[in-house]
């Protein structure tokens, strides 16, 4: 069995080449997506005619429905691609992260949660491995080492790495040993149902964590029990670039999405030229 894990920025331009490029040499059978797992049954509507990023996923509880979230895809969203790419090859694409129905039945004191993709690790990974490098700019220094290019499955062995380096000496809030551990069960249902190549696309800060032989069921087990639950509504909604940024108080934006979309139609050097020249 050979499940290959795929760490990715959200939104990320670099990586959603990278891993296409992944996707187009190992030809998974599945592929598993870091998603609320209740999203799943809307994901067919991605591939639908005139449905064209960027769009979100809005979720709310039913029964509440200020307590809601969002879920943007742009077209450089490594999450969008891979579900793309599945859907285009007719491979079983699966959303493994916890549960909506989870999720929005603990909500913020605001009555609404964040986006479900921005919530906080322990730490800035970005800023720690940039001032690891010398650099005082993580965003600058993000770009040049992985936005900038689609070097496919190199680049994530690379940021695995980094990733565990960052990890180190960390702690996991329960939240996120939930999510982790919902993942991994995720993983090994995927395994027991018979796919010989698994891609599994997790935002790269839990790639460390989805090692399968450092964690046992019974423990992920216990991790997942007890959990409160409500019933959730989904469903598809048009969003735009400047939603996706950070500066909007998404937790999970970029600095620049226009930018970060002509750098994904438009890779390497090449592209900076051509935008400044159709800017001017």
């Amino acid at each position: 069995m050979d499940v290959r894990l795929f760490g990715v920025r959200h939104h990320g331009p670099g990586s959603a080449r990278s891993l296409v490029t992944a996707l187009d040499e190992l030809q998974p059978t599945a592929v598993l997506v870091e998603l609320p797992a209740d999203v799943e049954p809307v994901l067919r509507w991605a591939g639908a005619p005139g449905m064209a990023p960027p769009v979100s996923i809005l979720a709310w509880a039913v029964a509440e429905p200020t307590t809601s979230a969002f879920l943007p895809f742009a077209s450089f969203s490594p999450e969008w691609q891979a579900v793309r790419w599945a859907q285009a090859r007719d491979v079983a694409v699966s959303a493994i992260d916890l549960p909506l129905a989870v999720t929005l039945s603990a909500p913020t004191s605001a009555g609404q949660t964040d986006e479900l993709v921005a919530n906080p690790v322990p730490i800035d990974p970005l800023r720690e491995l940039a001032a690891a490098a010398g650099d005082s700019d993580p965003e600058r220094w993000w770009d040049d080492v992985i936005e900038h290019r689609g070097d496919g499955e190199p680049a994530f062995d690379a940021v695995a790495d980094a990733m565990r380096a960052a990890r180190h000496g960390t702690i996991t809030s329960v939240f996120e040993e939930r999510r982790e551990a919902h993942m991994r069960k995720s993983i090994r249902a995927t395994l027991r149902a018979g796919h010989d190549r698994i891609a599994v696309v997790v935002g790269a800060w839990h790639v460390p964590a989805l090692d399968l032989a450092e964690h046992t069921v019974k423990n992920d087990t216990a991790t997942l029990r007890g959990m409160s639950k409500a019933k959730v509504g989904v469903a598809w909604v048009p969003w735009t670039h400047r939603r996706l940024t950070s500066v909007s108080g998404y937790g999970a934006g970029v600095e620049s999405p226009g930018w970060y979309a002509h750098v994904f139609d438009h890779p390497g050097p090449d592209g900076v030229g051509r935008f400044f020249v159709e800017s001017a």
